[in-house]
C-alpha cells in the first residue's frame, strides 16, 4: 500500500545501522499535554535509542503553532541529528496511521522487524482513541497510569502503565513494553482485541451510554414539569 511505501521511505532516510530495529510509535498533537517532547527525551537519553527507532505522528512541521514550536525546540535539542533514529512524520490521515501501527507490530522486511510498541505519553488523557486503535492492532502499549487509559489497559498484560510525565519512568515503561513485544503472546493480543471489541465498538458504547442518556433526559423532563 501507498501508506507503507511512505513509511518505508522515511525509515530508509535513517542511518544504515538503524535498519533492523523495531519501531516505537506515538500519535497525537505536538503539545506539552501530549508529552511528545518528553517521550523523545526519554528515548534519546538512555538505552532505548539503541533498541528501537521512534516515529512521532502528528503536528504541523512547516508552520508550527507556538505550542508546537515549544515541543519541536525541545525535540531538536534532544536529537540534533534526526537520522539517528527519530522520524517526525507530521500529520497523517487516520488511514495512513493505521497502516503504520500494523507495520510497527508486524515489521517491514529489510527495514524493521516485528515487535514494535505504541506509546501514549500524555500527561493527561481522558480517553485515548489512538491508544485503542493500537491495542486493536495487537501492539503492546505504554500509557499513563491515571485517567481514561488506566481503566482499560491491563498493566503487565495488554500494556504498561507508568508515570508518563517522568522521563526516567517513561523510559523504563517503554523498555518493559519492548521486552514483552519481543516475545509475542497470542493470549495478550487476544485480550487486547477482546477488550476493544466488547467495550469500545459503536454497539458496545451505545449499550453502555444509553441508560446514562435516558437518565439525563428523564431528569430534564422532570425539571421542566416541576417548573410548569
Amino acid at each position: 500500500p501507498e501508506a507503507i511505501a511512505a513509511l518505508r521511505a522515511l525509515v530508509e532516510q535513517l542511518a544504515p545501522e538503524r535498519r533492523g530495529l523495531p519501531l516505537i510509535v506515538s500519535l497525537g498533537r505536538l503539545h506539552r499535554v501530549k508529552g511528545m517532547a518528553t517521550l523523545v527525551e526519554a528515548w534519546a537519553s538512555g538505552p532505548l535509542r539503541d533498541r528501537a527507532n521512534l516515529v512521532i505522528i502528528g503536528g504541523e512541521l512547516e508552520h508550527p503553532s507556538l505550542d508546537e514550536r515549544e515541543q519541536l525546540d525541545r525535540i531538536h535539542a534532544a536529537v540534533p541529528d534526526p537520522s539517528s533514529g527519530l522520524i517526525l512524520a507530521g500529520h497523517r490521515p487516520n488511514g495512513v496511521a493505521a497502516f503504520w501501527l500494523a507495520a510497527a507490530r508486524f515489521g517491514m522486511p529489510g527495514l524493521s522487524p516485528a515487535g514494535g510498541v505504541y506509546v501514549c505519553a500524555s500527561v493527561k488523557e481522558e480517553f485515548g482513541i489512538a491508544l485503542l486503535e493500537a491495542m486493536a492492532t495487537g501492539l503492546m502499549v505504554v500509557a499513563p497510569d491515571g485517567g481514561g487509559p488506566a481503566t482499560y489497559v491491563q498493566d503487565g498484560v495488554t500494556g504498561v502503565l507508568t508515570q508518563t510525565w517522568d522521563p526516567v519512568r517513561l523510559e523504563a515503561g517503554v523498555a518493559s513494553a519492548l521486552d514483552a513485544a519481543a516475545h509475542p503472546d497470542e493470549d495478550r493480543v487476544r485480550a487486547a482485541h477482546d477488550m476493544v471489541r466488547t467495550k469500545f465498538t459503536i454497539q458496545a458504547m451505545a449499550t453502555a451510554l444509553g441508560p446514562v442518556y435516558r437518565g439525563v433526559a428523564a431528569e430534564e423532563e422532570a425539571l421542566i414539569r416541576a417548573a410548569n
